[in-house]
C-alpha cells in the first residue's frame, strides 16, 4: 500500500483549520489593499525615523549609541535586515514585509476562530482583520509602523496560550514587547490562560518564556541602554502631567474616528458582550481587549496607529458573534468592511489628512550632491526624512531634537516643553558633536515644520555659540537654513 504524501496544506486541512491557500488569499488581499505603499515615498515620520536608524545600523553603527529612540530594538533591526535583503532603502521593501505580517496575523486569528467557532468564523476573522488594518487614515493604515509588527507575536502568544504552551506564549509576548513596549499588555490574558490551563506551573513557565528573549536582547544591545531608552528615559514622554484639554480633544476625536472606521466590527461587540456568560471560554478575549485599551490610553498620546492594538481581540469577538448570525448579516458585514477598506486604500494615493509632508526632497538632493560618503549632518528639528532620503549619517544619536526640546507629537506645541527634555540628552548631544562634527547643519525652525519654530537654535546658548563660531550660512532651501562647517 502506497503511503499518502502529506503536504503542509493537507496536514492543516486534516486538523480542520485554515489552509495555506487561505493564507495566500489573505496575502493577496493585504498586498492589494496596501497598493499605495508601493508608490508613496513616506506615509509618516515614524517610517523615515526607522529608515534612518536602519541606515545607521547598516553602516556599522549601534542602536541607542549612534541612533537613539524611545522604542525597543526589534523593528529598527527588521528595517535594517530588509534594506540589506532588497538592496534598497525605499520604504516599499518594509511595507512588503508588513503586508506579509498582516496576512500571517490574520491567518493566526482565523486559526483561533476556527478552533472556537468553526469554519465560518475562520473566514470572518481572517478577512475582517486584513481589511480592518487599512481602514484608517493612510498615514496610520498604510505605514509600516511598530504596531503592525507587534500584532503578529502578540496574536501568536494568545494562540499558543490557548493550546497550553505557556512558555512559548510568554516568549511570543516578549517579542511583541521588543517591537513596542505596549505589547507587554497582552501578559494579562496570557497569565490568565496559563493559570487556568496549567496552574501555578503555567504562570511560572509563561514568566520564564517572557524573560528569556528580553534578557538575550538586553545582552546584545546593552542592558543599560535598553533599560534607559525603552523604559526609564520615557518618563517625560508618558507623564500624565503633560495632558491637557488638547489631549482630551485628541482622545475624543481619534476614538470617534476609530469607531467610525471600524464600524463593521464594533457593530457586533454588544452582542458578544451579551453572550459572554453563555460563552465563558471567551473571557481571555475580553481581558485581551481591556489590556489593549489600557495600552492605547497609556501615555495619553492618541495617534491613529496606536488603536491597531485593539484590532485582534475585536476581530475575534466580532467573528464569534457573527458566526452565529444569519448568512445575510455575514455577507453584509463583509461587504461593508470591504467598501471601507477599499475606500481608505484608494485615499492613500493622494490624501494627507494632517497636511502635506515636510519639504525634504530638495534639501536631501542638495546634501547628496555636496557631501562625501564620510560626511555627517545635523538636522535641527524633527524631520528624520532628511536623514533617510539623503542617506547621510547623523552627527549625533538624536534623529529628532524632541529629545532636547521635550516637544513630541500628540501635544500642543509650546516652548514650555523644554523642561521635559530627556534627562542627560544635552550632555550626550555635545559629546556626539565633538566625535562627529557635522559638515552641514540644517535648521528647520525657519520653515516652521512640526513646531520647530518654537525652538530656534538661539534659545540654546551653548549650541548657538558652536554654530556662530564654526559654521557659515550657505543658503535656504524650502525655508530650511543650511549651514556649512568653516
Amino acid at each position: 500500500m502506497v503511503a499518502e504524501t502529506l503536504t503542509p496544506n493537507k496536514v492543516m486541512r486534516s486538523l480542520g483549520g485554515p489552509t495555506l491557500a487561505f493564507f495566500f488569499l489573505l496575502l493577496v488581499i493585504s498586498a492589494a489593499l496596501r497598493a499605495p505603499g508601493w508608490v508613496v515615498p513616506v506615509f509618516n515620520s515614524d517610517e523615515s525615523f526607522l529608515g534612518a536608524q536602519a541606515e545607521v545600523v547598516n553602516s556599522g553603527g549601534r542602536l541607542y549609541e549612534d541612533a537613539a529612540d524611545r522604542k525597543p530594538p526589534l523593528v529598527p533591526y527588521l528595517y535594517a535586515v530588509t534594506f540589506r535583503v532588497f538592496h534598497t532603502t525605499a520604504l516599499w521593501s518594509v511595507r512588503l514585509i508588513a503586508a506579509i505580517v498582516v496576512a500571517l496575523t490574520g491567518w493566526l486569528l482565523a486559526l483561533e476562530a476556527h478552533r472556537r467557532w468553526g469554519t465560518r468564523a475562520q473566514w470572518l476573522a481572517g478577512l475582517l482583520f486584513v481589511m480592518g488594518t487599512v481602514a484608517f487614515a493612510p498615514q496610520d493604515g498604510q505605514a509600516a509602523n511598530f504596531e503592525i509588527f507587534m500584532l503578529l507575536p502578540m496574536t501568536a502568544g494568545i494562540v499558543l496560550a490557548q493550546r497550553s504552551r505557556p512558555a512559548a506564549s510568554g516568549a511570543a509576548i516578549a517579542f511583541a514587547t521588543l517591537c513596542k513596549q505596549t505589547g507587554a499588555a497582552a501578559l494579562l490574558p496570557i497569565v490568565y490562560l496559563a493559570a487556568r490551563r496549567c496552574g501555578r506551573r503555567g504562570v511560572v513557565l509563561a514568566a520564564v518564556g517572557f524573560a528569556i528573549p528580553l534578557l538575550i536582547v538586553a545582552a546584545l544591545v546593552g542592558p543599560s541602554d535598553l533599560l534607559f531608552w525603552a523604559v526609564l528615559g520615557n518618563g517625560s514622554y508618558v507623564g500624565a502631567d503633560t495632558a491637557s484639554l488638547y489631549v482630551i480633544g485628541m482622545f475624543l476625536l481619534m476614538t470617534a474616528a476609530f469607531a467610525a472606521c471600524q464600524a463593521p466590527l464594533l457593530w457586533w461587540i454588544p452582542r458578544a458582550w451579551r453572550d459572554r456568560e453563555r460563552r465563558k471560554a471567551d473571557a481571555d478575549l475580553w481581558l485581551w481587549l481591556a489590556s489593549s485599551a489600557v495600552a492605547v490610553v497609556f501615555g495619553f498620546r492618541f495617534f491613529g496607529h496606536y488603536y491597531l492594538q485593539l484590532l485582534p481581540a475585536l476581530v475575534l469577538l466580532a467573528a464569534g458573534s457573527l458566526a452565529g448570525a444569519s448568512e445575510v448579516a455575514m455577507r453584509r458585514t463583509l461587504a461593508v468592511a470591504a467598501v471601507f477598506a477599499v475606500s481608505f486604500s484608494l485615499l492613500g494615493f493622494w490624501v494627507k489628512p494632517f497636511g502635506s509632508a515636510p519639504r525634504y526632497i530638495s534639501v536631501s538632493e542638495y546634501l547628496i550632491k555636496n557631501t562625501s560618503e564620510q560626511d555627517h549632518i545635523l538636522v535641527w528639528g524633527s524631520v528624520p526624512e532628511i536623514y533617510w532620503a539623503s542617506g547621510k549619517l547623523p552627527a549625533t544619536r538624536f534623529l529628532s531634537t524632541g529629545f532636547l526640546t521635550g516637544h513630541w507629537g500628540g501635544r500642543a506645541p509650546t516652548p514650555e516643553t523644554i523642561e521635559q527634555a530627556t534627562p542627560g540628552a544635552w550632555t550626550l548631544f555635545m559629546q556626539d558633536l565633538k566625535e562627529h562634527p557635522p559638515e552641514y547643519v540644517l535648521d528647520t525652525a525657519p520653515a516652521a515644520i512640526r513646531g520647530s519654530e518654537l525652538y530656534p537654535i538661539s534659545r540654546f546658548p551653548e549650541f548657538s555659540r558652536i554654530i556662530k563660531r564654526q559654521y557659515k550660512f550657505v543658503e535656504s532651501i524650502d525655508e530650511i537654513s543650511i549651514y556649512q562647517r568653516k
